[in-house]
């Protein structure tokens, strides 16, 4: 059976942290050999891992970044200092994995099905498997003319593509400005999406920075692997669009489904991380006694003041 290391960054969200890797254990242990647990630099006050420790303890390799880059964009200039690359997201478990695939996650996916196995028997020859694509930012879906699995075939002209976006106007960035002149594909929302996401690290590591030359996957420009997603492609190689939303359930602790609006919105955070806890308690039996929620207010006041005036993704 193939063995894949897991790769999780984490900030804040304990006890939805918890449940995702219990659920993926559950369903996906003879898949897996370590995890790759990585704490951000900063986190909401207190937030409190420990019990996941003593949960999952001997499947985690733990690791703190020397540096918090949130989504800040990875500048290429220092991807030379190793202390700088391996605070970019996914980057320790990117560069330390000896195994042939790597499956990243977020940490707020709920696991009902066996995601490694399905990802395992369909990636084939691709570089990566998961949900590609930010369609719905995305003109040319707006348009009716491109989506996850047109990205391959679907090659339009810079003209075409800046004509869509005025038809059409995306949500970020002004395309004219960040399309590629010369070559409009792949276009700016394309990407594996990271929240559930297997990659053939025998295709991958070779071509990535450290070791070749495309961005590093977890690098943000418009978003966390878009640039990784357009590098890959250009050198030749395929991503294959596969729907796993009966087996994999992101942000699955409201209704919007979008985890990150979480980290702006206190009453959200609470509220999501209450769903959690019960479900630890009543589909895992975990003893009450280890989840007590030790995360302040003021960490998430915190981080709303921090990026106060910022967009966020």
């Amino acid at each position: 059976m193939k063995k894949v290391d897991v790769a999780i960054n984490v900030y804040g969200k304990p006890f939805q942290t918890a449940v995702t890797l219990l659920s993926l254990v559950k369903h996906s242990d003879d898949h897996i050999n370590k995890i790759y647990f990585v704490t951000e630099r900063r986190q909401p006050d207190n937030s409190d891992f420990d019990f996941i420790y003593k949960l999952l303890g001997e499947k985690l390799i733990t690791y703190t970044p020397k540096r918090w880059l949130w989504y800040n964009s990875v500048e290429k200039k220092h991807l030379e200092n190793e202390a700088y690359r391996l605070s970019i997201r996914y980057q320790f478990a990117w560069e330390k994995t000896n195994c042939d695939y790597l499956y990243l996650t977020h940490n707020d996916v709920l696991y009902e099905g066996d995601i490694i196995g399905a990802l395992l028997d369909n990636i084939e020859n691709n570089i990566g498997i998961g949900r590609i694509g930010q369609c719905w930012n995305c003109p040319a879906f707006s348009a009716n003319v491109c989506n996850g699995d047109k990205y391959l075939t679907y090659r339009p002209s810079y003209e075409e593509v800046v004509s869509l976006a005025s038809r059409f106007p995306p949500p970020r960035g002004n395309y004219e400005q960040i399309v590629d002149k010369e070559n409009a594909w792949t276009l700016p929302e394309c990407r594996l999406n990271e929240w559930v996401a297997l990659i053939n690290m025998k295709l991958a590591k070779p071509i990535t920075i450290p070791v070749g030359d495309c961005y590093p996957f977890g690098g943000m420009q418009l978003d966390i692997g878009t640039r990784w997603f357009r590098d890959v492609s250009l050198k030749g190689y395929t991503l294959k669009n596969y729907d796993f939303e009966n087996i994999a359930k992101h942000a699955w602790t409201t209704e919007i489904n979008n985890g990150h609006s979480a980290l702006f919105d206190k009453k959200l955070y609470d509220t999501s991380e209450d769903v959690a806890r019960e479900k630890l308690i009543s589909d895992f039996g975990i003893d009450a006694k280890l989840l007590i929620s030790k995360t302040s207010n003021s960490g998430i006041k915190k981080l709303m003041n921090f990026f106060s005036g910022k967009k966020h993704l």
